[in-house]
């Protein structure tokens, strides 16, 4: 999640309310899918992210945040969706997201939710975090430890729309990268004083 209160300019940004809820990953067309069974799905591997046995998990110091964007997938428009698990104990406060309109590790955008119920949409550029929807409440979040949230971005040309649960919460317009773009996941941790796990169980991607 973004660590600046620094705003982009509100004509970005498109918000249509709460709708009734959309099916996941509508495209007819399985670009990419990853169940974590193994770490053959093209992602960055580090002593922070282990995957294996059906999940992506990031490891976070305390006040710790980490991303990952596939290394061997490019996509144009998209529809991504992804299943984030809470783990159980404890009451950090953690945040799950998903990456798009990727060019590099300093360079995408970023769409998750906090296990308090609040959501978030920001942009990375230049390595700089610039936030755009900060920590907006839903009902759609689940926020039990063993409770699943399925998030979801749909892109268009330079429109991107976000679901939570199948619910949609907001659009956004936006200049998406030319000649195409990445996805990927994103770990938060807002504890300062405890490590933390945020925990992924599944990737999809169609068109």
């Amino acid at each position: 999640m973004a660590r600046s209160g620094l705003g982009v300019a509100a004509a970005l940004l498109c918000c249509v309310g709460f709708v009734e809820p959309a099916p996941a990953c509508e495209g007819t067309q399985v670009v990419f899918e990853d169940k974590f069974t193994d770490d053959a799905g093209g992602w960055a591997i580090n002593q922070d992210v282990e995957v294996k046995d059906g999940s992506f998990t990031f490891r976070l110091p305390p006040d710790a945040m980490q991303s990952d964007l596939n290394v061997t997938y490019t996509v144009d428009d998209a529809d991504i969706c992804s299943e984030t698990v809470w783990p159980d104990g404890g009451s950090t406060i953690l945040g799950a997201g998903l990456l798009f309109w990727g060019e590099d590790n300093r360079n995408y955008l970023q769409f998750g939710v906090l296990n308090n119920g609040k959501f978030w949409i920001a942009r990375r550029q230049d390595g700089k975090w610039y936030t755009i929807v900060e920590n907006v409440d839903s009902s759609a979040i689940k926020v039990k430890p063993g409770e699943s949230n399925i998030l979801r971005v749909k892109t268009s040309g330079g429109v991107a729309t976000f679901f939570i649960n199948g619910t949609k919460v907001r659009d956004l317009r936006g200049q998406a990268p030319k000649g195409g773009w990445r996805f990927g996941l994103s770990g938060d941790n807002f504890d300062k004083a405890k490590d933390a796990r945020v925990v992924f169980k599944s990737v999809k991607v169609t068109d």
